[in-house]
């Protein structure tokens, strides 16, 4: 008769034990678990792109990128120091395009630069920068004539 107490116990703390155990387990598989990150908005691009359009011409995505930020200033460049991109975009109290300079792509070189010439505005979508607007610039053979030219850049760093 002695023994029911302690089998009793024993039926007792097993399950006790059983059920420390899975919830444990239970818990270490939650933490575990990897949970998919949101998707990107319409427009983004992956980290370290970027993608050109001149005057409606695709010029191109490259991953050549490189981003540098100041205060609220944020500097992009695509390409390299004959061909590519340079954009300042501020992110204060708004975003806003402040320049934007356009080396050698497709023959094309101009600039804008915001209250001097040209046209700009900057958005962000998720972790995307998009520079649209009209830039003031020269073609490779046509180098004394000025000419204007859409162009649109997204960046992600």
């Amino acid at each position: 008769m002695a023994r029911a107490p302690i089998d009793s116990w024993l039926v007792e703390h097993r399950f006790v034990a059983i059920a420390a155990g899975t919830a444990a387990v239970a818990g270490v598989a939650a933490c575990s678990s990897t949970q998919p990150l949101p998707p990107e908005p319409p427009g983004s691009l992956p980290p370290v792109t970027a993608h050109v359009t001149l005057d409606g011409r695709d010029i191109g995505t490259t991953h050549n990128v490189s981003c540098t930020q100041v205060g609220w200033a944020h500097t992009f460049t695509t390409g390299d120091t004959t061909s590519g991109t340079t954009a300042v975009v501020n992110t204060g109290d708004e975003v806003t395009a402040q320049s934007v300079q356009i080396r050698n792509l497709d023959g094309f070189s101009g600039g804008f630069a915001a209250g001097n010439f040209g046209d700009a505005q900057a958005k962000v979508a998720g972790n995307t920068f998009i520079i649209t607007g009209t830039v003031l610039g020269f073609t490779v053979d046509r180098p004394s004539n000025r000419i204007p030219q859409q162009f649109a850049i997204k960046v992600n760093c």
